[in-house]
């Protein structure tokens, strides 16, 4: 435990990065209402058990205590700091549960904004991409299936092998491919996977 004061706020810092968890412990000591630590829940006063907590962590287990605090019904609330900036995998985090979405090169400003609003019981995404996921409501999104056949073409592979795979047609996988294309406003197959990959559509 970082802090013996009485504080209004536990914050566990969780991070698969040492080097960046360690900064975000140095910079949120001093703030005098938070109360940080650092291995787990288990770091935490016991009397905060039943109280808010914030659990600020990686992309990949961001989504896993997002998963279970949903399934518990718990009140902790968790906060991602990331270098994923791609659309899918935030809506993929917003989907799963996550309530703040942060890019690991954010402003200590924009972490702190992101806290507060976070503990009050609002979402809160940083202004890059805020703005990515606005651009993205104007445009036409993907169905399952183009989804599928568009990470099967990032893969390389053609029709033929992409039908094979999802069990459909080629001439369903054309059909894809021509929605694919007008969604993304591409001209051929490598332009769809470039744009694709540039939007993080693709994994």
């Amino acid at each position: 435990m970082h802090r013996a004061a009485p504080c209004t706020l536990h914050i566990v810092v969780s991070h698969a990065e040492p080097l960046l968890a360690a900064g975000l412990v140095a910079t949120l000591l001093h703030e005098p209402d938070f109360c940080v630590a650092t291995q787990g829940e288990e770091a935490l006063p016991a009397e905060s058990v039943a109280q808010d907590r914030i659990v600020i962590t990686d992309y990949e287990t961001g989504l896993r205590l997002a998963a279970e605090a949903r399934r518990d019904r718990s009140r902790t609330r968790v906060l991602v700091t990331t270098t994923h900036d791609g659309e899918r995998d935030v809506r993929v985090a917003l989907e799963t549960g996550v309530h703040g979405y942060l890019l690991s090169d954010c402003s200590l400003e924009e972490l702190r904004q992101g806290i507060r609003l976070v503990r009050s019981g609002s979402r809160y995404l940083c202004p890059e991409i805020a703005r990515r996921l606005a651009d993205s409501v104007t445009r036409e999104h993907m169905t399952a299936r183009e989804d599928d056949v568009l990470q099967l073409l990032a893969r390389g592979l053609c029709n033929k092998d992409i039908a094979r795979l999802l069990d459909v047609s080629v001439g369903t996988v054309k059909c894809h491919m021509r929605n694919i294309m007008d969604k993304l406003d591409a001209s051929n197959r490598t332009e769809a996977v470039t744009i694709a990959s540039q939007r993080g559509l693709v994994v």
